[in-house]
């Protein structure tokens, strides 16, 4: 007996001929897991690297945890669209495929290394290239949306936010003022703003500063409400200019909500200072990332409302997936093993560090121990200890805040006064360090003078030439500590490459009801020494070296009849740094013996219990 198919399943079947499907394919399933695999393996320390950025600093870059899922989710929201589609093989795809793993490796282990935002902005741009290549532009087209999700993940370069952070401190701390000023009258306080600190003044008279810090300078909400405003877009707008108007709001939304959230830590600061330390900044911003939701739904509403569109239709639905065992994946999963295996090859042949490890000063010793006299400047008052915010933002607790003033200066001149601020960082050179061109800004002063290098006038006569270098390198010298302040009892310690020239970056700086400020740095890194933020990375991003670290050295002083021009600083800070820094030295890792594999020890490479003046563990 003969069945005869119905013209439905007759139909069906034929298209499912047609297409080549026969619902789920084990061998496709066998190919997209070997894909996956491969991709990851090229692409593997990128992955861990944005896992610990994500983790460590989640109210920065939690949100990119959610990103592959939301991804994944739209692509689950228009399976029957995409399925619809004819998947075919199109080999101009494997261009972008080679130019992210080609990206990849010149931000990895090529000229310029160490840029993890471009590395990310390389994974997409290959995996965009895989799924072209397998399914062509007439299902690429719509899976464009998720893979652009994606580059939402992607942790952006510190270097890169910080342009957009200090605008939007003045604008949250501007839009606050004037958000606080009304809510004043009406219950009898006043506010004042001075760049980025704004004052509030109870009814007594009693000022409450509130600095807008960069955990409230909108940075942070920017990016999420960045990702919120993309997601809410894609999954709720139809036409693709409603998606980008969405998008596009997010930056004045976030800013709006930011201004609000410095708002109420300023009524906060009202009624008790602690409420508005701390983790209040990060606890409110997340609060409010829901009245931002709903100002985003409202939007959607709006905009739907300009346009009826007629209600979706929907393709029948679709049983079938397409069948992975093609040339083309076959192809690609020999570039992406090829790949993958060449990057390991170099990586062990040429002994590259992509991971930079954490490296610190022999017996562990902070640069809260140095001498607190010289032979000719003695400590005035107590270290300065920063508070958790500060230090937050500092990122380090490896650090030093001591004003020294003058013995003996010369007859018809007052003694100078001039601080020192030292801080150590290691394994963090993907980070920009803390300068005065920036911070101080950022902390309310106006720039007075232009940031430029002048060389330092250092005391040389006591310098020993170190005989232990290898050949074919640059000089190093060695000299003695103190053997009347330092307790280091005159031990002979190395100098770092260079120090002979070294520069102080200054700049000037006028503070609002105090008057003129200058400072001067340089920073000391993986043996050498530089006066830019730059050059930091050159130096302690050397492929070949296994740890990294630097050394900010920062004078600051207030302009007086003893400092009235950014000389003046350098004159200061060159007297007493020539006396401190060979116990200065003593505070970070002797690059000689580094580079030589004779430090660190395991015991000897342990983090400092005391920082900043304080134990850390009472």
């Amino acid at each position: 007996m003969t069945t005869v198919p119905t013209s439905s399943a007759a139909g069906g079947s034929a298209r499912q001929a047609a297409r080549g499907q026969t619902g789920l394919d084990v061998v496709s399933v066998c190919v997209a897991v070997l894909l996956s695999v491969a991709f990851v393996a090229v692409f593997f320390r990128w992955f861990a690297k944005q896992a610990h950025f994500s983790s460590v600093r989640v109210e920065d870059w939690g949100h990119a945890f959610f990103m592959p899922v939301i991804a994944g989710y739209l692509i689950w929201q228009r399976r029957r669209i995409i399925a619809s589609t004819s998947p075919t093989t199109f080999w101009p795809g494997l261009v972008p495929v080679v130019l992210g793993i080609i990206g990849y490796l010149t931000f990895s282990i090529g000229p310029f290394p160490g840029q993890h935002m471009f590395q990310g902005f390389a994974v997409v741009l290959s995996a965009f290239g895989i799924v072209l290549t397998l399914f062509g532009p007439s299902t690429t087209r719509h899976l464009a949306m998720p893979l652009l999700l994606l580059l939402l993940g992607v942790t952006v370069a510190e270097r890169v936010m910080l342009e957009i952070t200090w605008p939007l401190q003045q604008i949250a701390s501007q839009g606050a003022f004037v958000m606080l000023g009304v809510i004043g009258l009406v219950f009898g306080f006043q506010t004042e703003v001075e760049g980025n600190v704004l004052t509030i003044i109870d009814t007594a008279g009693v000022e409450y500063p509130l600095n807008v810090a960069q955990a409230c300078s909108g940075m942070r909400m920017v990016v999420a409400f960045i990702a919120l405003g993309a997601t809410v877009a894609v999954l709720t707008c139809r036409l693709w200019w409603q998606r980008i108007a969405v998008v596009l709001m997010s930056v004045p939304v976030a800013l709006f909500m930011n201004i609000i959230r410095v708002a109420v830590l300023g009524l906060l600061t009202l009624q008790d200072p602690d409420l508005a330390q701390g983790e209040a900044h990060t606890f409110i911003g997340t609060l409010l990332l829901f009245p931002g939701l709903g100002l985003f739904l409202v939007l959607v509403w709006a905009l739907q409302k300009l346009i009826e569109l007629p209600p979706e239709q929907k393709p029948e639905p679709c049983a079938f997936a397409p069948r992975l065992a093609r040339p083309a994946a076959f192809v690609l999963l020999g570039v992406m093993s090829v790949s993958a295996l060449g990057i390991g090859w170099a990586i062990d042949t040429y002994e590259f560090h992509l991971t930079k490890k954490a490296i610190y000063a022999p017996g562990n010793r902070p640069v809260a121990s140095l001498p607190r006299e010289t032979d000719s400047w003695v400590q005035l008052g107590q270290d300065r200890i920063e508070s958790a915010e500060v230090l937050e933002e500092l990122g380090t607790t490896n650090y030093l805040n001591r004003l020294f003033i003058e013995k003996e200066p010369p007859a018809g001149r007052e003694p100078r006064v001039i601080e020192l601020h030292a801080a150590y960082y290691t394994n963090q050179i993907d980070t920009v360090p803390h300068v005065p061109e920036r911070c101080f800004i950022g902390g309310g002063m106006q720039r007075a003078e232009e940031s430029i290098e002048i060389p330092m006038n250092l005391d040389s006569s006591r310098w020993v030439l170190d005989p232990n270098v290898p050949d074919g390198t640059e000089p190093v010298y060695t000299a003695r500590t103190s053997t009347k302040w330092s307790d280091s009892r005159g031990q002979r310690v190395r100098l770092p490459e260079g120090i002979e020239k070294v520069r102080l970056r200054t700049s000037g700086y006028s503070i609002p009801r105090q008057g003129k400020l200058f400072a001067g740095y340089f920073f000391i890194a993986n043996g050498g020494v530089t006066s830019s933020a730059e050059g930091v990375r050159l130096l302690a991003y050397e492929l070949e070296d296994d740890y990294a670290f630097y050394l900010k050295v920062q004078f600051n002083a207030v302009g007086d009849e003893s400092f009235q021009t950014s000389q003046d600083l350098v004159d200061a800070a060159s007297g007493l740094l020539g006396e401190l820094l060979p116990d200065l030295m003593l505070c970070v890792p002797d690059w000689v013996e580094v580079e030589q594999g004779r430090y660190p020890l395991p015991s000897e490479n342990e983090e400092p219990r005391i920082a900043g003046g304080v134990d850390r563990a009472g």
